[in-house]
């Protein structure tokens, strides 16, 4: 088993010489904080936005118990795409587990709304600074039962919420798999940085608050190499296919449009292309049964190295104006951008993070008063006179 799994386990404290400090200040952390943290974790998928049979979104009350205590820096991965693509599998090889969420050989959906795994891990940022790392499998887009519209603010609120955003597809990076990402070019109409501005002025600030970008392209048969026969990397291969291609007719003036969004939105960008995991078409269809072992050798050692992308070399935070986002405003952006989308509008990324920031210090006041009233309390003598010199030393 790899390193980064074991902490799947039991989290161990950081170490004695460092302290590690809330979003709001804080003290050094204990043995029974980390217990606290980790007291409703249960290593299976947890809904995170449930979404009803009208369609409407609510934030799960369980997702929101796991969630709200984790103290510290949050670090956010969603996985997303086409509905079939197998991409709830590749959330299980993330995660090391064949009993995870839940994949399926039909054309249904296997994932509606958006998941959380309920045990997340600590892990460490390339700081060396402890983390937590919350994993996030989105409901399949394009499916049989949704519209263009409900797939949008699927990918949208996906996206405001992760600090890595992981694309999965098939096949290869053609001009197909570009037209399968034209919901990227109208998240312009999905999201709004602040209730003031020109929305299409506003969408040239997306990329200060929008997550990297890992595009996963499954059963990659392509030899890596350029028009001249010269061996390119993953993410050579990545940025010629993100470029603007020659024609003036609407459909490559559409895949234009969404290369050109992709490439300002998402500034951070990287690719791994993983070969088809097994030659057996009956095996692949329940591929959950299928030990990780038992897999082709190049498919095992390209999730390692996205792995090793993932957790541990690039990971980041999730940060909303140069400001870490702890697990209890993680739920507050969630719930927030959710209201907008409810009550009719969009979500609005600074007017959200204004809402928690408020409710964050309307808690710690009330936290900082109980506090008070509590040392008060164990201060007063029988008598009922406290001596406020000695309570306020």
């Amino acid at each position: 088993m790899s390193s980064w799994m074991s902490s799947f386990a039991a989290p161990e404290d950081p170490p004695p010489a460092k302290r590690e400090v809330s979003f709001t200040r804080g003290s050094p952390r204990r043995p029974s904080d980390v217990e606290s943290e980790t007291a409703n974790f249960r290593r299976e998928p947890i809904p995170l936005v449930e979404v009803d049979d009208e369609s409407k979104f609510t934030v799960n009350e369980e997702a929101r118990a796991i969630l709200e205590p984790l103290r510290g820096k949050l670090c956010v991965v969603s996985v997303a795409g086409l509905y079939r693509t197998g991409k709830s599998s590749l959330v299980n090889f993330l995660l090391e587990t064949d009993a995870g969420f839940r994949v399926g050989p039909t054309v249904r959906r296997c994932t509606r709304g958006i998941w959380l795994w309920g045990a997340p891990r600590r892990a460490a940022l390339p700081s060396g600074e402890p983390c937590w790392v919350v994993v996030l499998d989105t409901e399949g887009l394009g499916g049989l039962e949704a519209d263009r519209h409900y797939d949008t603010r699927i990918f949208s609120l996906a996206t405001l919420l992760c600090s890595t955003l992981v694309y999965n597809s098939l096949g290869s990076i053609d001009e197909g798999a570009i037209s399968n990402l034209s919901f990227v070019a109208n998240l312009s109409q999905h999201v709004k940085v602040s209730d003031s501005g020109d929305a299409d002025l506003e969408a040239h600030e997306f990329h200060k608050f929008f997550p990297s970008f890992v595009w996963v392209v499954r059963d990659f048969a392509l030899d890596l190499v350029d028009e001249y026969g010269n061996e390119i990397s993953s993410d050579e291969y990545l940025e010629k296919a993100l470029a603007a291609q020659v024609g003036f007719d609407a459909a490559t003036t559409e895949r234009n449009r969404v290369r050109q969004m992709m490439t300002a939105f998402f500034t951070e960008r990287r690719c791994f292309p993983l070969v088809r995991p097994l030659h057996d078409e009956a095996q692949l269809q329940q591929i959950d049964a299928v030990g990780f072992d038992a897999l082709r050798e190049p498919f095992r050692d390209g999730v390692e190295a996205l792995k090793s992308h993932l957790y541990e070399t690039h990971l980041r935070p999730k940060e909303i104006h140069g400001r870490p986002v702890t697990g209890a405003a993680f739920v507050g952006l969630c719930e927030q951008y959710i209201a907008a989308i409810e009550g009719g509008g969009v979500p609005t990324i600074s007017t959200a993070w204004e809402e928690v920031m408020a409710r964050e210090c309307e808690d710690a006041r009330d936290a900082g008063l109980a506090a008070y009233d509590e040392a008060l309390a164990e201060a007063a003598p029988a008598g009922g006179v406290v001596d406020a010199a000695r309570l306020h030393r």
